[in-house]
This record gives C-alpha cells, sequence and structure tokens, in this order.
C-alpha cells in the first residue's frame, strides 16, 4: 500500500485547501446565520470541478475512467477544514452519480445527468429506519412514506432512495418538499419529502440487490468520514489560535496543561480518523472484501472524534465558545450531523451479534 499522493492528487489537496481556507471558511458563519449558501459557491466550486467531477465526460461531466474515493477522502478532509455545510451541497451530486453511472438504465442517465451538467443538485436519503412503504401491484413500484431530513433535498431536482434492499431514482418534482434549517449545516438546503404511493417508473429502479446500496452507503460513509476528520482538525486549530490571544493569570492559556491535554486528544483523535477514512477509501478502490465494513467503521470513528473535539475546543473558548461570533459554537451544532446522517450502523452492527448469539 502506497501512502504517497500522485502528482494529481497532491495539486487536488492544495487548491481545495486554498478554496477552504481563502472562501468557505470566509463564508460559514454568514452562510450559517442565513441558512443559505452565498450566491458565488456555485461558480467558485463549479470552477474547481466540484458538482459534475462524478459526472461521466460522454455526459457533460469530467468523470473519465473509475472514480478515485481515496482521492475524494483527500479533498472531503480539506472541505470539512473550511464548512461542514457548503461541503455538504459540494459533495451531494457524487453518490447518485457514481449510482447511476453505473448501475442506471438509459433513461435513469439522461435525467439525472442533464440537471446536473445545468447547475442541478441530487441528493441521497437512506431509510435507516425502515419508516418507508413500498409496494408492488400489476408490475408497478410504489413508494410512501417520510424522507429526510437530508442535505439538499430542499432543492433537489432528483433524489436517490435506498431502501428495503431497492435503490430507486426519484425525480423531485412528484415529491412534497418542505425545506428546513436544523441547528447543524445549516446552509445545506435540507428538506424532507412526503411520499403518497408515488409511482416509480421500471427504467427508474436502479437495483433491488441490496449489495448495491450497501456500496453506495459506503461511499457516503467513507466521505462523511474525511470531512468530519476536517471538522474536528479545525476546532483544533481556532481554539489554539484563541488559546495563544488569551490570556489568563498572567500567561495564554495555551500554556496550562490541561488545555494542551484536551488539544493534544483531540488531534490524536483527528490524525486517527483522518487515516481510518483514507484506508477505507483505498479499500473501497481496490475492491477490498471488507471494505464496507472499513467504511463504516471509519464514520462512526469520525463521529465519535468530532463530537468530542468540538466540545473540547469549546471548553477552550469559555463562555465565548457559545456566543456565534466565534467559530467552534457552530462546530459544535455541526458535529451532530456526522452522527446521525443515514443512521446508525454501529447499533445495527450491535443488534446484529446480539442475535447471532
Amino acid at each position: 500500500m502506497d501512502f504517497g499522493l500522485d502528482d494529481d492528487q497532491q495539486l487536488i489537496v492544495e487548491t481545495v485547501r486554498k478554496f477552504a481556507e481563502r472562501d468557505l471558511r470566509s463564508w460559514s458563519a454568514d452562510a450559517d446565520r442565513a441558512a443559505a449558501p452565498p450566491d458565488r459557491l456555485t461558480n467558485v466550486a463549479g470552477e474547481l470541478g466540484f458538482f459534475v467531477d462524478a459526472v461521466p465526460a460522454a455526459n457533460d461531466g469530467m468523470l473519465e475512467g473509475a472514480f478515485s474515493h481515496a482521492t475524494r477522502a483527500l479533498r472531503g478532509f480539506e472541505l470539512g477544514r473550511g464548512c461542514a455545510a457548503l461541503a455538504a451541497l459540494l459533495e451531494t451530486n457524487v453518490e447518485p452519480a457514481l449510482a447511476i453511472g453505473r448501475w442506471g438504465s438509459e433513461a435513469a442517465k439522461k435525467s439525472l445527468f442533464a440537471s446536473l451538467a445545468s447547475g442541478g443538485l441530487a441528493a441521497l436519503a437512506h431509510d435507516s429506519r425502515g419508516t418507508l412503504e413500498l409496494s408492488e401491484a400489476g408490475g408497478e413500484l410504489r413508494i410512501s412514506g417520510k424522507l429526510g431530513p437530508v442535505p439538499a433535498l430542499g432543492v433537489a431536482s432528483h433524489v436517490l432512495v435506498i431502501a428495503k434492499g431497492a435503490v430507486v431514482l426519484l425525480d423531485a418534482k412528484n415529491l412534497t418538499r418542505n425545506a428546513i434549517a436544523p441547528s447543524g449545516w445549516r446552509a445545506a438546503k435540507w428538506g424532507t419529502a412526503q411520499l403518497d404511493a408515488i409511482k416509480v417508473d421500471k427504467d427508474f429502479i436502479v437495483s433491488r440487490d441490496a449489495a448495491v446500496g450497501d456500496e453506495i452507503l459506503a461511499w457516503a460513509r467513507v466521505s462523511l468520514a474525511a470531512r468530519a476528520a476536517g471538522v474536528a482538525t479545525a476546532a483544533m486549530e481556532y481554539a489554539q489560535a484563541y488559546a495563544k490571544d488569551r490570556v489568563q493569570f498572567g500567561q495564554p492559556i495555551g500554556q496550562f496543561e490541561s488545555l494542551i491535554r484536551l488539544r493534544d486528544d483531540a488531534e490524536t483523535g483527528a490524525l486517527a480518523a483522518k487515516t481510518l477514512a483514507l484506508y477505507a477509501a483505498w479499500a473501497l478502490d481496490t475492491k477490498h472484501p471488507r471494505a464496507f465494513e472499513y467504511a463504516s467503521r471509519a464514520r462512526v470513528l469520525a463521529g465519535d472524534v468530532v463530537a468530542k473535539a468540538t466540545i473540547d475546543a469549546v471548553q477552550i473558548y469559555g463562555g465565548y465558545g457559545f456566543v456565534n461570533d466565534y467559530p467552534v459554537e457552530k462546530l459544535m451544532r455541526d458535529a451532530r450531523a456526522f452522527e446521525a446522517l443515514h443512521g446508525d450502523e454501529r447499533l445495527g452492527r450491535v443488534l446484529a451479534q446480539k442475535g447471532a448469539l
């Protein structure tokens, strides 16, 4: 296993790092307050290759050859250091585009890729609680129930739904949607949708194989893990800078041993989470037999790490940490989504092992 970056990966990391530090961080606070991304996001990010990087070049996208999950994890870490909400929008098209490109019908490809190439967004929704109802009659598949909350669902043109062993692509114009702004990732255009016996055309049934849904979720979980590690890292970067400037008892608080330990533990956790995310991404790229498991464990570890790191960052700021004039208050709110999105697979493993005893 080669841990070195090739020239293209190194360029991508450096470019996205500059974008995250220069633009995403400067937009983050205002976007959070407005619960909306800045108008410039689409143009600036589009110039860097986001939104259509998983769309085949033959369909007006940028993907030529195999998609690299390792490269995506590397950039995801940098995006997380910038802004979790805006990162979610920048990454939202990947799973739908890859899934339709690999398993979708020509009709599904035409519908989705035309939308993405013209600036549309697509969302991924996983029915992790099994609340959707799938029924078949006369050869028709219909879906009822509630979707979400899911990032980008408030504005998406299409939704890739994973539910009860099926993967389907829905045209969002057929859904009754409600845009929401939860406490975390407020600018990520979250939404819920009500499905009232929505008919799914046979050309938009992507797969009936549960393994397909598992693979798509593994892609999403690795991306979440990488971005969560980036948020945890950013929390400590902000905390360290504050601790150098904040003076109490005649010295910077960053010199207090208790705070040094907090930062050190958080930095260790963030590095471990980043490393496991990259390893899981490598496993996906090389089709390792345990790739899905590694993706799940990477997401669980990163969720734990980012929750603790952001809380510790708030502690280092003291009372100021709860004021939204400072960045760590937002990071602590953002951390929760990394644990909750797409369900708690850790609980699923516990129940599975309990049932096997």
